[in-house]
C-alpha cells in the first residue's frame, strides 16, 4: 500500500468511527421512524454523502487494482 492509500484508508475508518455517536438516530431512521425534523434531514444528507464517497473510493480502489 502506498502512503496515499494508507491515508485514504485511515480517513475512511475515522469517518465511519465518527458515526458511532449518531447510531441511535441512524437506527431510528433505519426503522422508518421519521419526524420530518431539520436534524433528521441533515443526518439523511450526511449519510447520502458518506455512501456516495464510499462508492467513489471503492470504484477508485477497483480501478487501481485493475491497472
Amino acid at each position: 500500500m502506498d502512503p496515499e492509500q494508507v491515508q485514504t484508508t485511515a480517513a475512511r475508518d475515522q469517518l465511519w468511527a465518527s458515526l458511532r455517536q449518531l447510531k441511535p438516530q441512524i437506527d431510528r431512521l433505519a426503522q422508518g421512524d421519521f419526524d420530518g425534523s431539520e436534524r433528521e434531514r441533515q443526518i439523511a444528507q450526511l449519510l447520502a454523502r458518506i455512501v456516495s464517497a464510499e462508492l467513489r473510493f471503492r470504484a477508485e480502489d477497483a480501478e487501481q487494482a485493475n491497472t
